[in-house]
């Protein structure tokens, strides 16, 4: 896997005018140099996606990844570059750990989002993930470094996928520019990069509204964590070493600005207990949760928690009760509404399940998430035809979303419609980064193209997949 992820980013970068040849650029000193132009960041991060997905355990919870998301994109807006399109991700990994790569995309492990005490601390570990993208630390790393080339950056980020697995576990956070594992040329620049990332990322929590004294609160127990967790590693792969130092700086900058109160966030803690509760053994999971979220000013979460413990041991009664007190107490919070959709689910009520969610949609009618967990509940329960209209009204909102693809070509593999099926398929590859996987969809399509206008069509994707640019079709 890694090998071929080297050859593969290196076949990337490498066929870039700018970057074929290093050795033809001026001495490139200063950090402003540009030898990664944002276009040839974004597809090097959509590369990395596309093999990371083959390597890691990912969250697909959609509660989960909206607040993550949700989060990020706050933070991303009071960034110093809020005009990158940033991406983040869940991986299903204990240690303590968050790593980014070039093209604003953005990893957290679950253990890094379980050590989180509240909402500011893990706005600091993304926030910091942000800065490293805002300030272009990988251009720069490349510009400072006389021995760093786009193949060892290449052979780099590869070789780090199969740190997050039984290979080398805990070294998921080798990709990123701050693990990098570098000669020691290259670790003086990359340290002095952690110090600017958290320098950058807390003045964006400021703006963003959080709390920053909880960067350095989220250090110290990192350091902890350190201390138990990361012994095998060597220093040089070590991302975020908490050291005394980095508290020390993160506590001076903090001390610039007011000192809010670090408050306990509901939503948080329901992201939080969910986390737990879908994660280790089912048979613990409810004492877990009880246990992490002790002392926290609002216990819902933590019976939130318990619910979801027992929809994985199948007590769906004892699970539906629960759900139900809680949303009689706060019909407004979205996460027991889709949880008690997905209880109706998994027990086959599938028209219970569409109700709640439409009266769901009603609360956040704006909300894709909430639109598309609707059309695949209306899918299940045999009325397509609803589906495929409600998700043509999501894609007329946003046009570039690959899961709604993937759903659109699910509705026309229904009715046998297997041009459509395979152009909504190709489409959402590509957006994924698939560009071959989009390509070979088109060829699959091209049978059924009976008429001109659609072999037209079919011929306008496969350019414009070949060249990188993106034309969403026109659906029926």
């Amino acid at each position: 896997m890694g090998k071929r992820l080297g050859f593969a980013l290196l076949a990337l970068i490498s066929s870039n005018p700018a970057a074929a040849d290093l050795g033809r650029l001026p001495n490139l000193g200063h950090p402003s140099a540009v030898v990664m132009s944002r276009a040839q960041q974004a597809a090097f991060g959509r590369a990395f996606l596309l093999h990371a997905r083959k390597t890691f355990r990912f969250v697909k919870d959609q509660d989960a990844l909206a607040f993550v998301r949700t989060l990020g994109r706050r933070l991303v807006a009071a960034s110093f570059d809020p005009q990158i399109d940033f991406h983040f991700y869940i991986i299903k990994n204990p240690v303590v750990n968050a790593f980014s790569v070039p093209g604003g995309y953005v990893f957290i492990n679950s253990g890094a989002i379980m050590a989180a005490r509240n909402e500011d601390e893990l706005a600091a570990v993304i926030s910091h993930e942000i800065s490293h993208d805002t300030q272009r630390h990988i251009p720069r790393l490349i510009a400072m470094s006389h021995k760093l080339s786009w193949a060892a950056l290449a052979g780099i980020l590869a070789g780090a996928l199969l740190m997050g697995t039984s290979q080398f576990e805990g070294g998921a956070a080798a990709m990123s520019l701050s693990s990098a594992g570098l000669a020691d040329e290259t670790l003086k620049h990359e340290r002095g990069y952690e110090s600017e990332a958290d320098h950058f990322g807390l003045r964006t929590m400021v703006r963003a509204g959080f709390n920053p004294h909880a960067m350095a609160a989220f250090f110290r127990r990192l350091k902890t964590y350190d201390r138990f967790m990361s012994v095998d590693i060597p220093e040089s792969w070590r991302n975020h070493p908490a050291t005394d130092i980095r508290i020390a700086e993160a506590e001076n900058l903090a001390a610039r600005y007011p000192d809010p109160p670090i408050r306990d966030r509901p939503a948080f803690d329901r992201f939080q207990a969910a986390l737990i509760a879908e994660q280790g053994s089912p048979y613990t999971a409810a004492e877990r949760v009880a246990e992490d979220l002790r002392g926290r000013h609002d216990q819902s979460a933590a019976v939130y928690g318990k619910a979801l413990a027992d929809m994985r041991l199948g007590r769906f009664t004892k699970a539906r009760q629960i759900l139900g007190a809680l949303i009689q107490a706060s019909p407004d919070t979205i996460a027991y509404r889709t949880a008690l959709a997905d209880l109706w689910r998994e027990t086959g009520h599938l028209r219970a399940a569409v109700g709640v969610l439409e009266e769901t949609r009603a609360l956040r009618p704006q909300s894709l998430w909430i639109g598309r967990l609707t059309a695949r509940a209306l899918l299940a329960a045999g009325q397509s035809a609803r589906a495929h209209r409600l998700v043509k009204q999501l894609l007329d909102r946003d046009p570039y979303r690959a899961n709604l693809y993937r759903a659109l070509a699910h509705i026309y593999g229904r009715h046998h419609d297997y041009l459509h099926a395979h152009e909504a398929l190709a489409e959402a590859l590509f957006l994924e980064g698939n560009a071959k996987g989009a390509a070979q969809e088109l060829k699959l399509a091209a049978p059924f193209a009976k008429r001109p206008a659609a072999r037209g069509r079919l011929q306008t994707l496969k350019v414009a997949f070949k060249e990188g640019w993106n034309v969403p079709p026109s659906f029926p």
